[in-house]
């Protein structure tokens, strides 16, 4: 009898054991911060192993290094769509970086504001809200998102964060959210 016990008590120790280390291999969600806390190396890396489709929705891109990746990810043959907010882009943008060399890039704005007139009074100018967005959609099975932007900024002087989670559900739930951006796009 004590025997028997003595291998059941093993055999569930060794199961859980077994259960505990396939839940930490699969890491289903990462953190990271910024300033150089690894969120740039982190999305440079997803980038880089992404194997299909890439969605990325970004307020503000400035990043050299993730550019590039975007870069190599398009020569690689990935479908990619970039949206970016179309309301402040500044000279360092890498918009025209990336549509230069075929990548998608589309620009966004929030919802419209009322009508407000002009300081001329002849006619009403519409203002918007902004993108303010900051997420990637990779291979439609991991979510990059948090309040890091694609900035030089955010990775040696902002306090920022960012979240990587390995959800196929997730994945679906900003992929209908970039569908209704990329929707009300324009081109620049």
């Amino acid at each position: 009898m004590r025997k028997k016990y003595f291998f059941s008590r093993l055999t569930l120790a060794l199961a859980l054991i077994l259960c505990l280390s396939r839940l930490s291999a699969a890491a289903p969600i990462k953190v990271y911060f910024s300033p150089q806390g690894g969120a740039e190396a982190a999305l440079v890396e997803l980038i880089d192993n992404a194997r299909q489709k890439l969605d990325i929705a970004v307020y503000f891109f400035t990043n050299r290094n993730l550019a590039a990746a975007v870069k190599r990810a398009h020569e690689r043959g990935l479908k990619i769509r970039v949206v970016i907010d179309g309301t402040n882009e500044s000279d360092y943008s890498k918009g025209f970086y990336l549509r230069k060399y075929g990548v998608d890039v589309r620009y966004a704005r929030g919802l419209p504001k009322k009508l407000k007139k002009s300081r001329k009074a002849r006619h009403r100018v519409k203002k918007y809200g902004i993108m303010h967005d900051k997420f990637m959609v990779i291979d439609d099975k991991i979510v990059a998102t948090g309040s890091y932007n694609w900035t030089a900024s955010a990775e040696n002087w902002n306090r920022e964060n960012l979240l990587i989670i390995n959800s196929a559900s997730l994945a679906r739930r900003y992929t209908r959210e970039f569908k209704k951006i990329w929707e009300t796009t324009f081109m620049k």
